[in-house]
């Protein structure tokens, strides 16, 4: 066997460089936020020395004079091993080295400075430890080399970051540009922070936030809120967890949101702004709120741009929910007007929690609205007008008989919509003393009242004539007497109809699952006709002898009651309708349309 021999990979840094800008750093204004991290880090590992040390960042910005960009911190510096280590091994970090203090930092991952490199062509750090004392510069380029010499002058202990922008990033490096940045990065640092223009010193005013205090109203919650996302929140709800140390505020927003929607946040790793759009810490089913939040112990991903997936941040979830869950549960009591327009404006969303959680589904039971014949009504209102709550789970089915329904003084609920037919099976199953019933057309019919035995003879011979036309149509009839008696008849079209429609889209798409289906379905399918015996017109018909002139006219009321019933009308039926109409004319029925 030959010598085996060990080699190391080789780093193109220059193409790394791109690869994080286009991927790990996806927003050029990155680097602030990592020198930012890197000095407060810095500055935090010197408090371990000194506890009343207080930290302070220079920024001072190009000029005409100076076309350097510095950053500058009272931290704790860099030795020259330090340098060797963990400014030119890519990947290494002075801050994971022991878990326990790394904690205390921000940034784990050694590679945040490169972030540098995407905006300027060379970075140079001059640093003095406060261990060692030994002033230091270190300069690298993106060719991938890099220089460190001892500095003839002193400098104070810290650390001092050096960039030269590039021409297409000069945007980025104007004061009025970089504050703003600047505040959207450290709103929440302790630290202070001061910009430098030529010979103005500008310092950014640092206050403890008010969402993190100890003590803060629900009204100045809601301020920083419309403040940070510019909206006017329905309410705040201040939370801490045990997992990850995370504290912060859940605002409930005041529009509807699809279940589809990301919302903006603003979550903080360590009080440094870390990302608006990362969803893993909130509940999946927490839609419709805003999150703005600090985490002391959550671990950021290498691109710093959002939480860590991990058993911690699983943990932290689970308090949220919680906390929003008891939240919605105590709110009806604490602020009624704010539990209603919450109802009004998240009901999906809590019909969804609402199926997943029957405790949840005992809170909101009474006054989850659902859209009726009647307009939008809360379950208690339904169940308080009527023992018997009837429901449509299709939507045409709903059109069908709504005007019907109404008429005989029902309110029919439309449970067309996401969650609503599941959710009343629900309650159904749950809650034995309600009484819950699917309706369809042909279920409405059986509840209009038959014709008296008594009657039956008088109908025998209308009856045979009018079934003898309605063959034709597929139609079977039916004479009962329901309201309003101004309706001469209505259409219902049998279940089984739903199949034949799927055979026939199936068969245009020549889908071979056309056949399966043609061979389980019923021989003959037949809907119905029914009459109101109550109606005026229909009481007239029974005194008509001349089958041509009937025909005429149920061939009117057939074409008459699909319309009524929002029934597709399709050429042929039209040409029937037209047909009649021209036959009646013919036969000189003068007072029809009066009839």
């Amino acid at each position: 066997m030959q010598e085996e021999k060990s080699y190391s990979f080789q780093v193109n840094l220059k193409g790394m460089i791109a690869l994080l800008s286009e991927h790990l750093y996806s927003d050029p204004n990155t680097f602030i936020r990592e020198l930012l991290q890197n000095g407060v880090d810095a500055i935090t590992a010197l408090k371990h020395l000194d506890e009343q040390h207080q930290g302070k960042i220079t920024i001072e910005l190009p000029s005409i004079e100076q076309p350097k960009f510095l950053f500058s911190d009272n931290g704790i510096g860099l030795k020259e091993t330090d340098i060797h280590q963990f400014l030119s091994v890519i990947g290494e970090s002075s801050k994971s080295k022991d878990i326990k203090d790394a904690q205390d930092f921000i940034g784990k991952f050694g590679i945040g400075l490169l972030s540098c490199f995407v905006v300027s062509d060379e970075i140079i750090v001059e640093t003095k430890s406060a261990l060692e004392q030994l002033p230091l510069r270190w300069t690298a380029r993106a060719e991938g080399d890099y220089k460190i010499e001892r500095l003839t002058e002193d400098i104070p202990v810290g650390t001092r970051v050096i960039l030269s922008p590039k021409k297409q990033f000069n945007y980025i490096f104007e004061a009025d540009y970089l504050e703003k940045k600047i505040k959207f990065y450290g709103d929440a640092l302790r630290e202070n922070i001061s910009i430098v223009v030529g010979a103005t010193e500008k310092i950014i005013h640092k206050e403890e936030p008010q969402w993190l205090a100890s003590s803060v109203s629900k009204a100045e919650l809601l301020a920083v809120g419309k403040e940070l996302f510019h909206v006017n929140f329905l309410d705040a709800i201040p939370f801490e967890t045990t997992a990850g140390k995370a504290k912060g505020v859940l605002y409930i927003l005041p529009f509807r949101t699809q279940f589809s929607s990301k919302q903006r946040h603003r979550i903080y790793l360590k009080r440094m702004f870390l990302a608006e759009e990362d969803q893993s810490i909130l509940p999946n089913w927490a839609f419709f709120v805003r999150m703005l939040v600090n985490t002391e112990e959550l671990s950021a991903t290498a691109s710093r741009e959002s939480l860590m997936k991990n058993d911690l941040l699983r943990q932290a979830r689970k308090e949220i929910a919680a906390v929003l869950k008891t939240y919605l549960q105590q709110v009806k009591k604490i602020d009624f007007d704010i539990y209603i327009r919450i109802i009004q404006t998240h009901y999906l969303h809590l019909k969804a929690f609402a199926l997943e959680d029957p405790d949840f589904l005992a809170i909101f039971l009474a006054d989850i609205p659902f859209e009726t014949n009647r307009g939008q009504r809360s379950f208690q209102n339904i169940i308080d007008h009527q023992q018997q709550l009837y429901y449509c789970a299709d939507f045409e089915d709903f059109k069908q008989i709504d005007r019907m329904a109404d008429t005989q003084g029902m309110i029919l609920v439309n449970a067309s919509y996401t969650f609503d037919t599941e959710l009343l099976r629900r309650i159904k199953q749950k809650y034995s003393d309600y009484k819950i019933t699917e309706m369809s057309p042909n279920q409405l019919l059986e509840t209009f009242q038959p014709i008296h035995e008594d009657e039956h003879n008088h109908y025998v011979s209308f009856q045979k004539e009018v079934q003898r036309i309605l063959d034709d149509y597929s139609c079977v009839l039916e004479i009962r007497r329901f309201k309003p008696i101004d309706t001469p008849a209505i259409f219902t079209k049998m279940e089984q109809n739903n199949v034949e429609n799927t055979i026939s889209q199936l068969k245009e798409n020549a889908n071979p699952f056309a056949q399966v289906l043609k061979t389980s379905r019923p021989n003959k399918i037949q809907n119905t006709l029914c009459l109101n015996a109550d109606n005026a017109l229909i009481k007239t018909l029974m005194d008509i002898k001349d089958v041509y002139m009937l025909r005429s006219v149920m061939e009117v009321l057939y074409v008459q009651a699909l319309i009524l019933g929002k029934y597709p009308v399709q050429e042929r039926e039209m040409k029937v309708m037209n047909e009649a109409l021209k036959s009646l004319i013919v036969m000189g029925l003068d007072n029809f349309v009066n009839l």
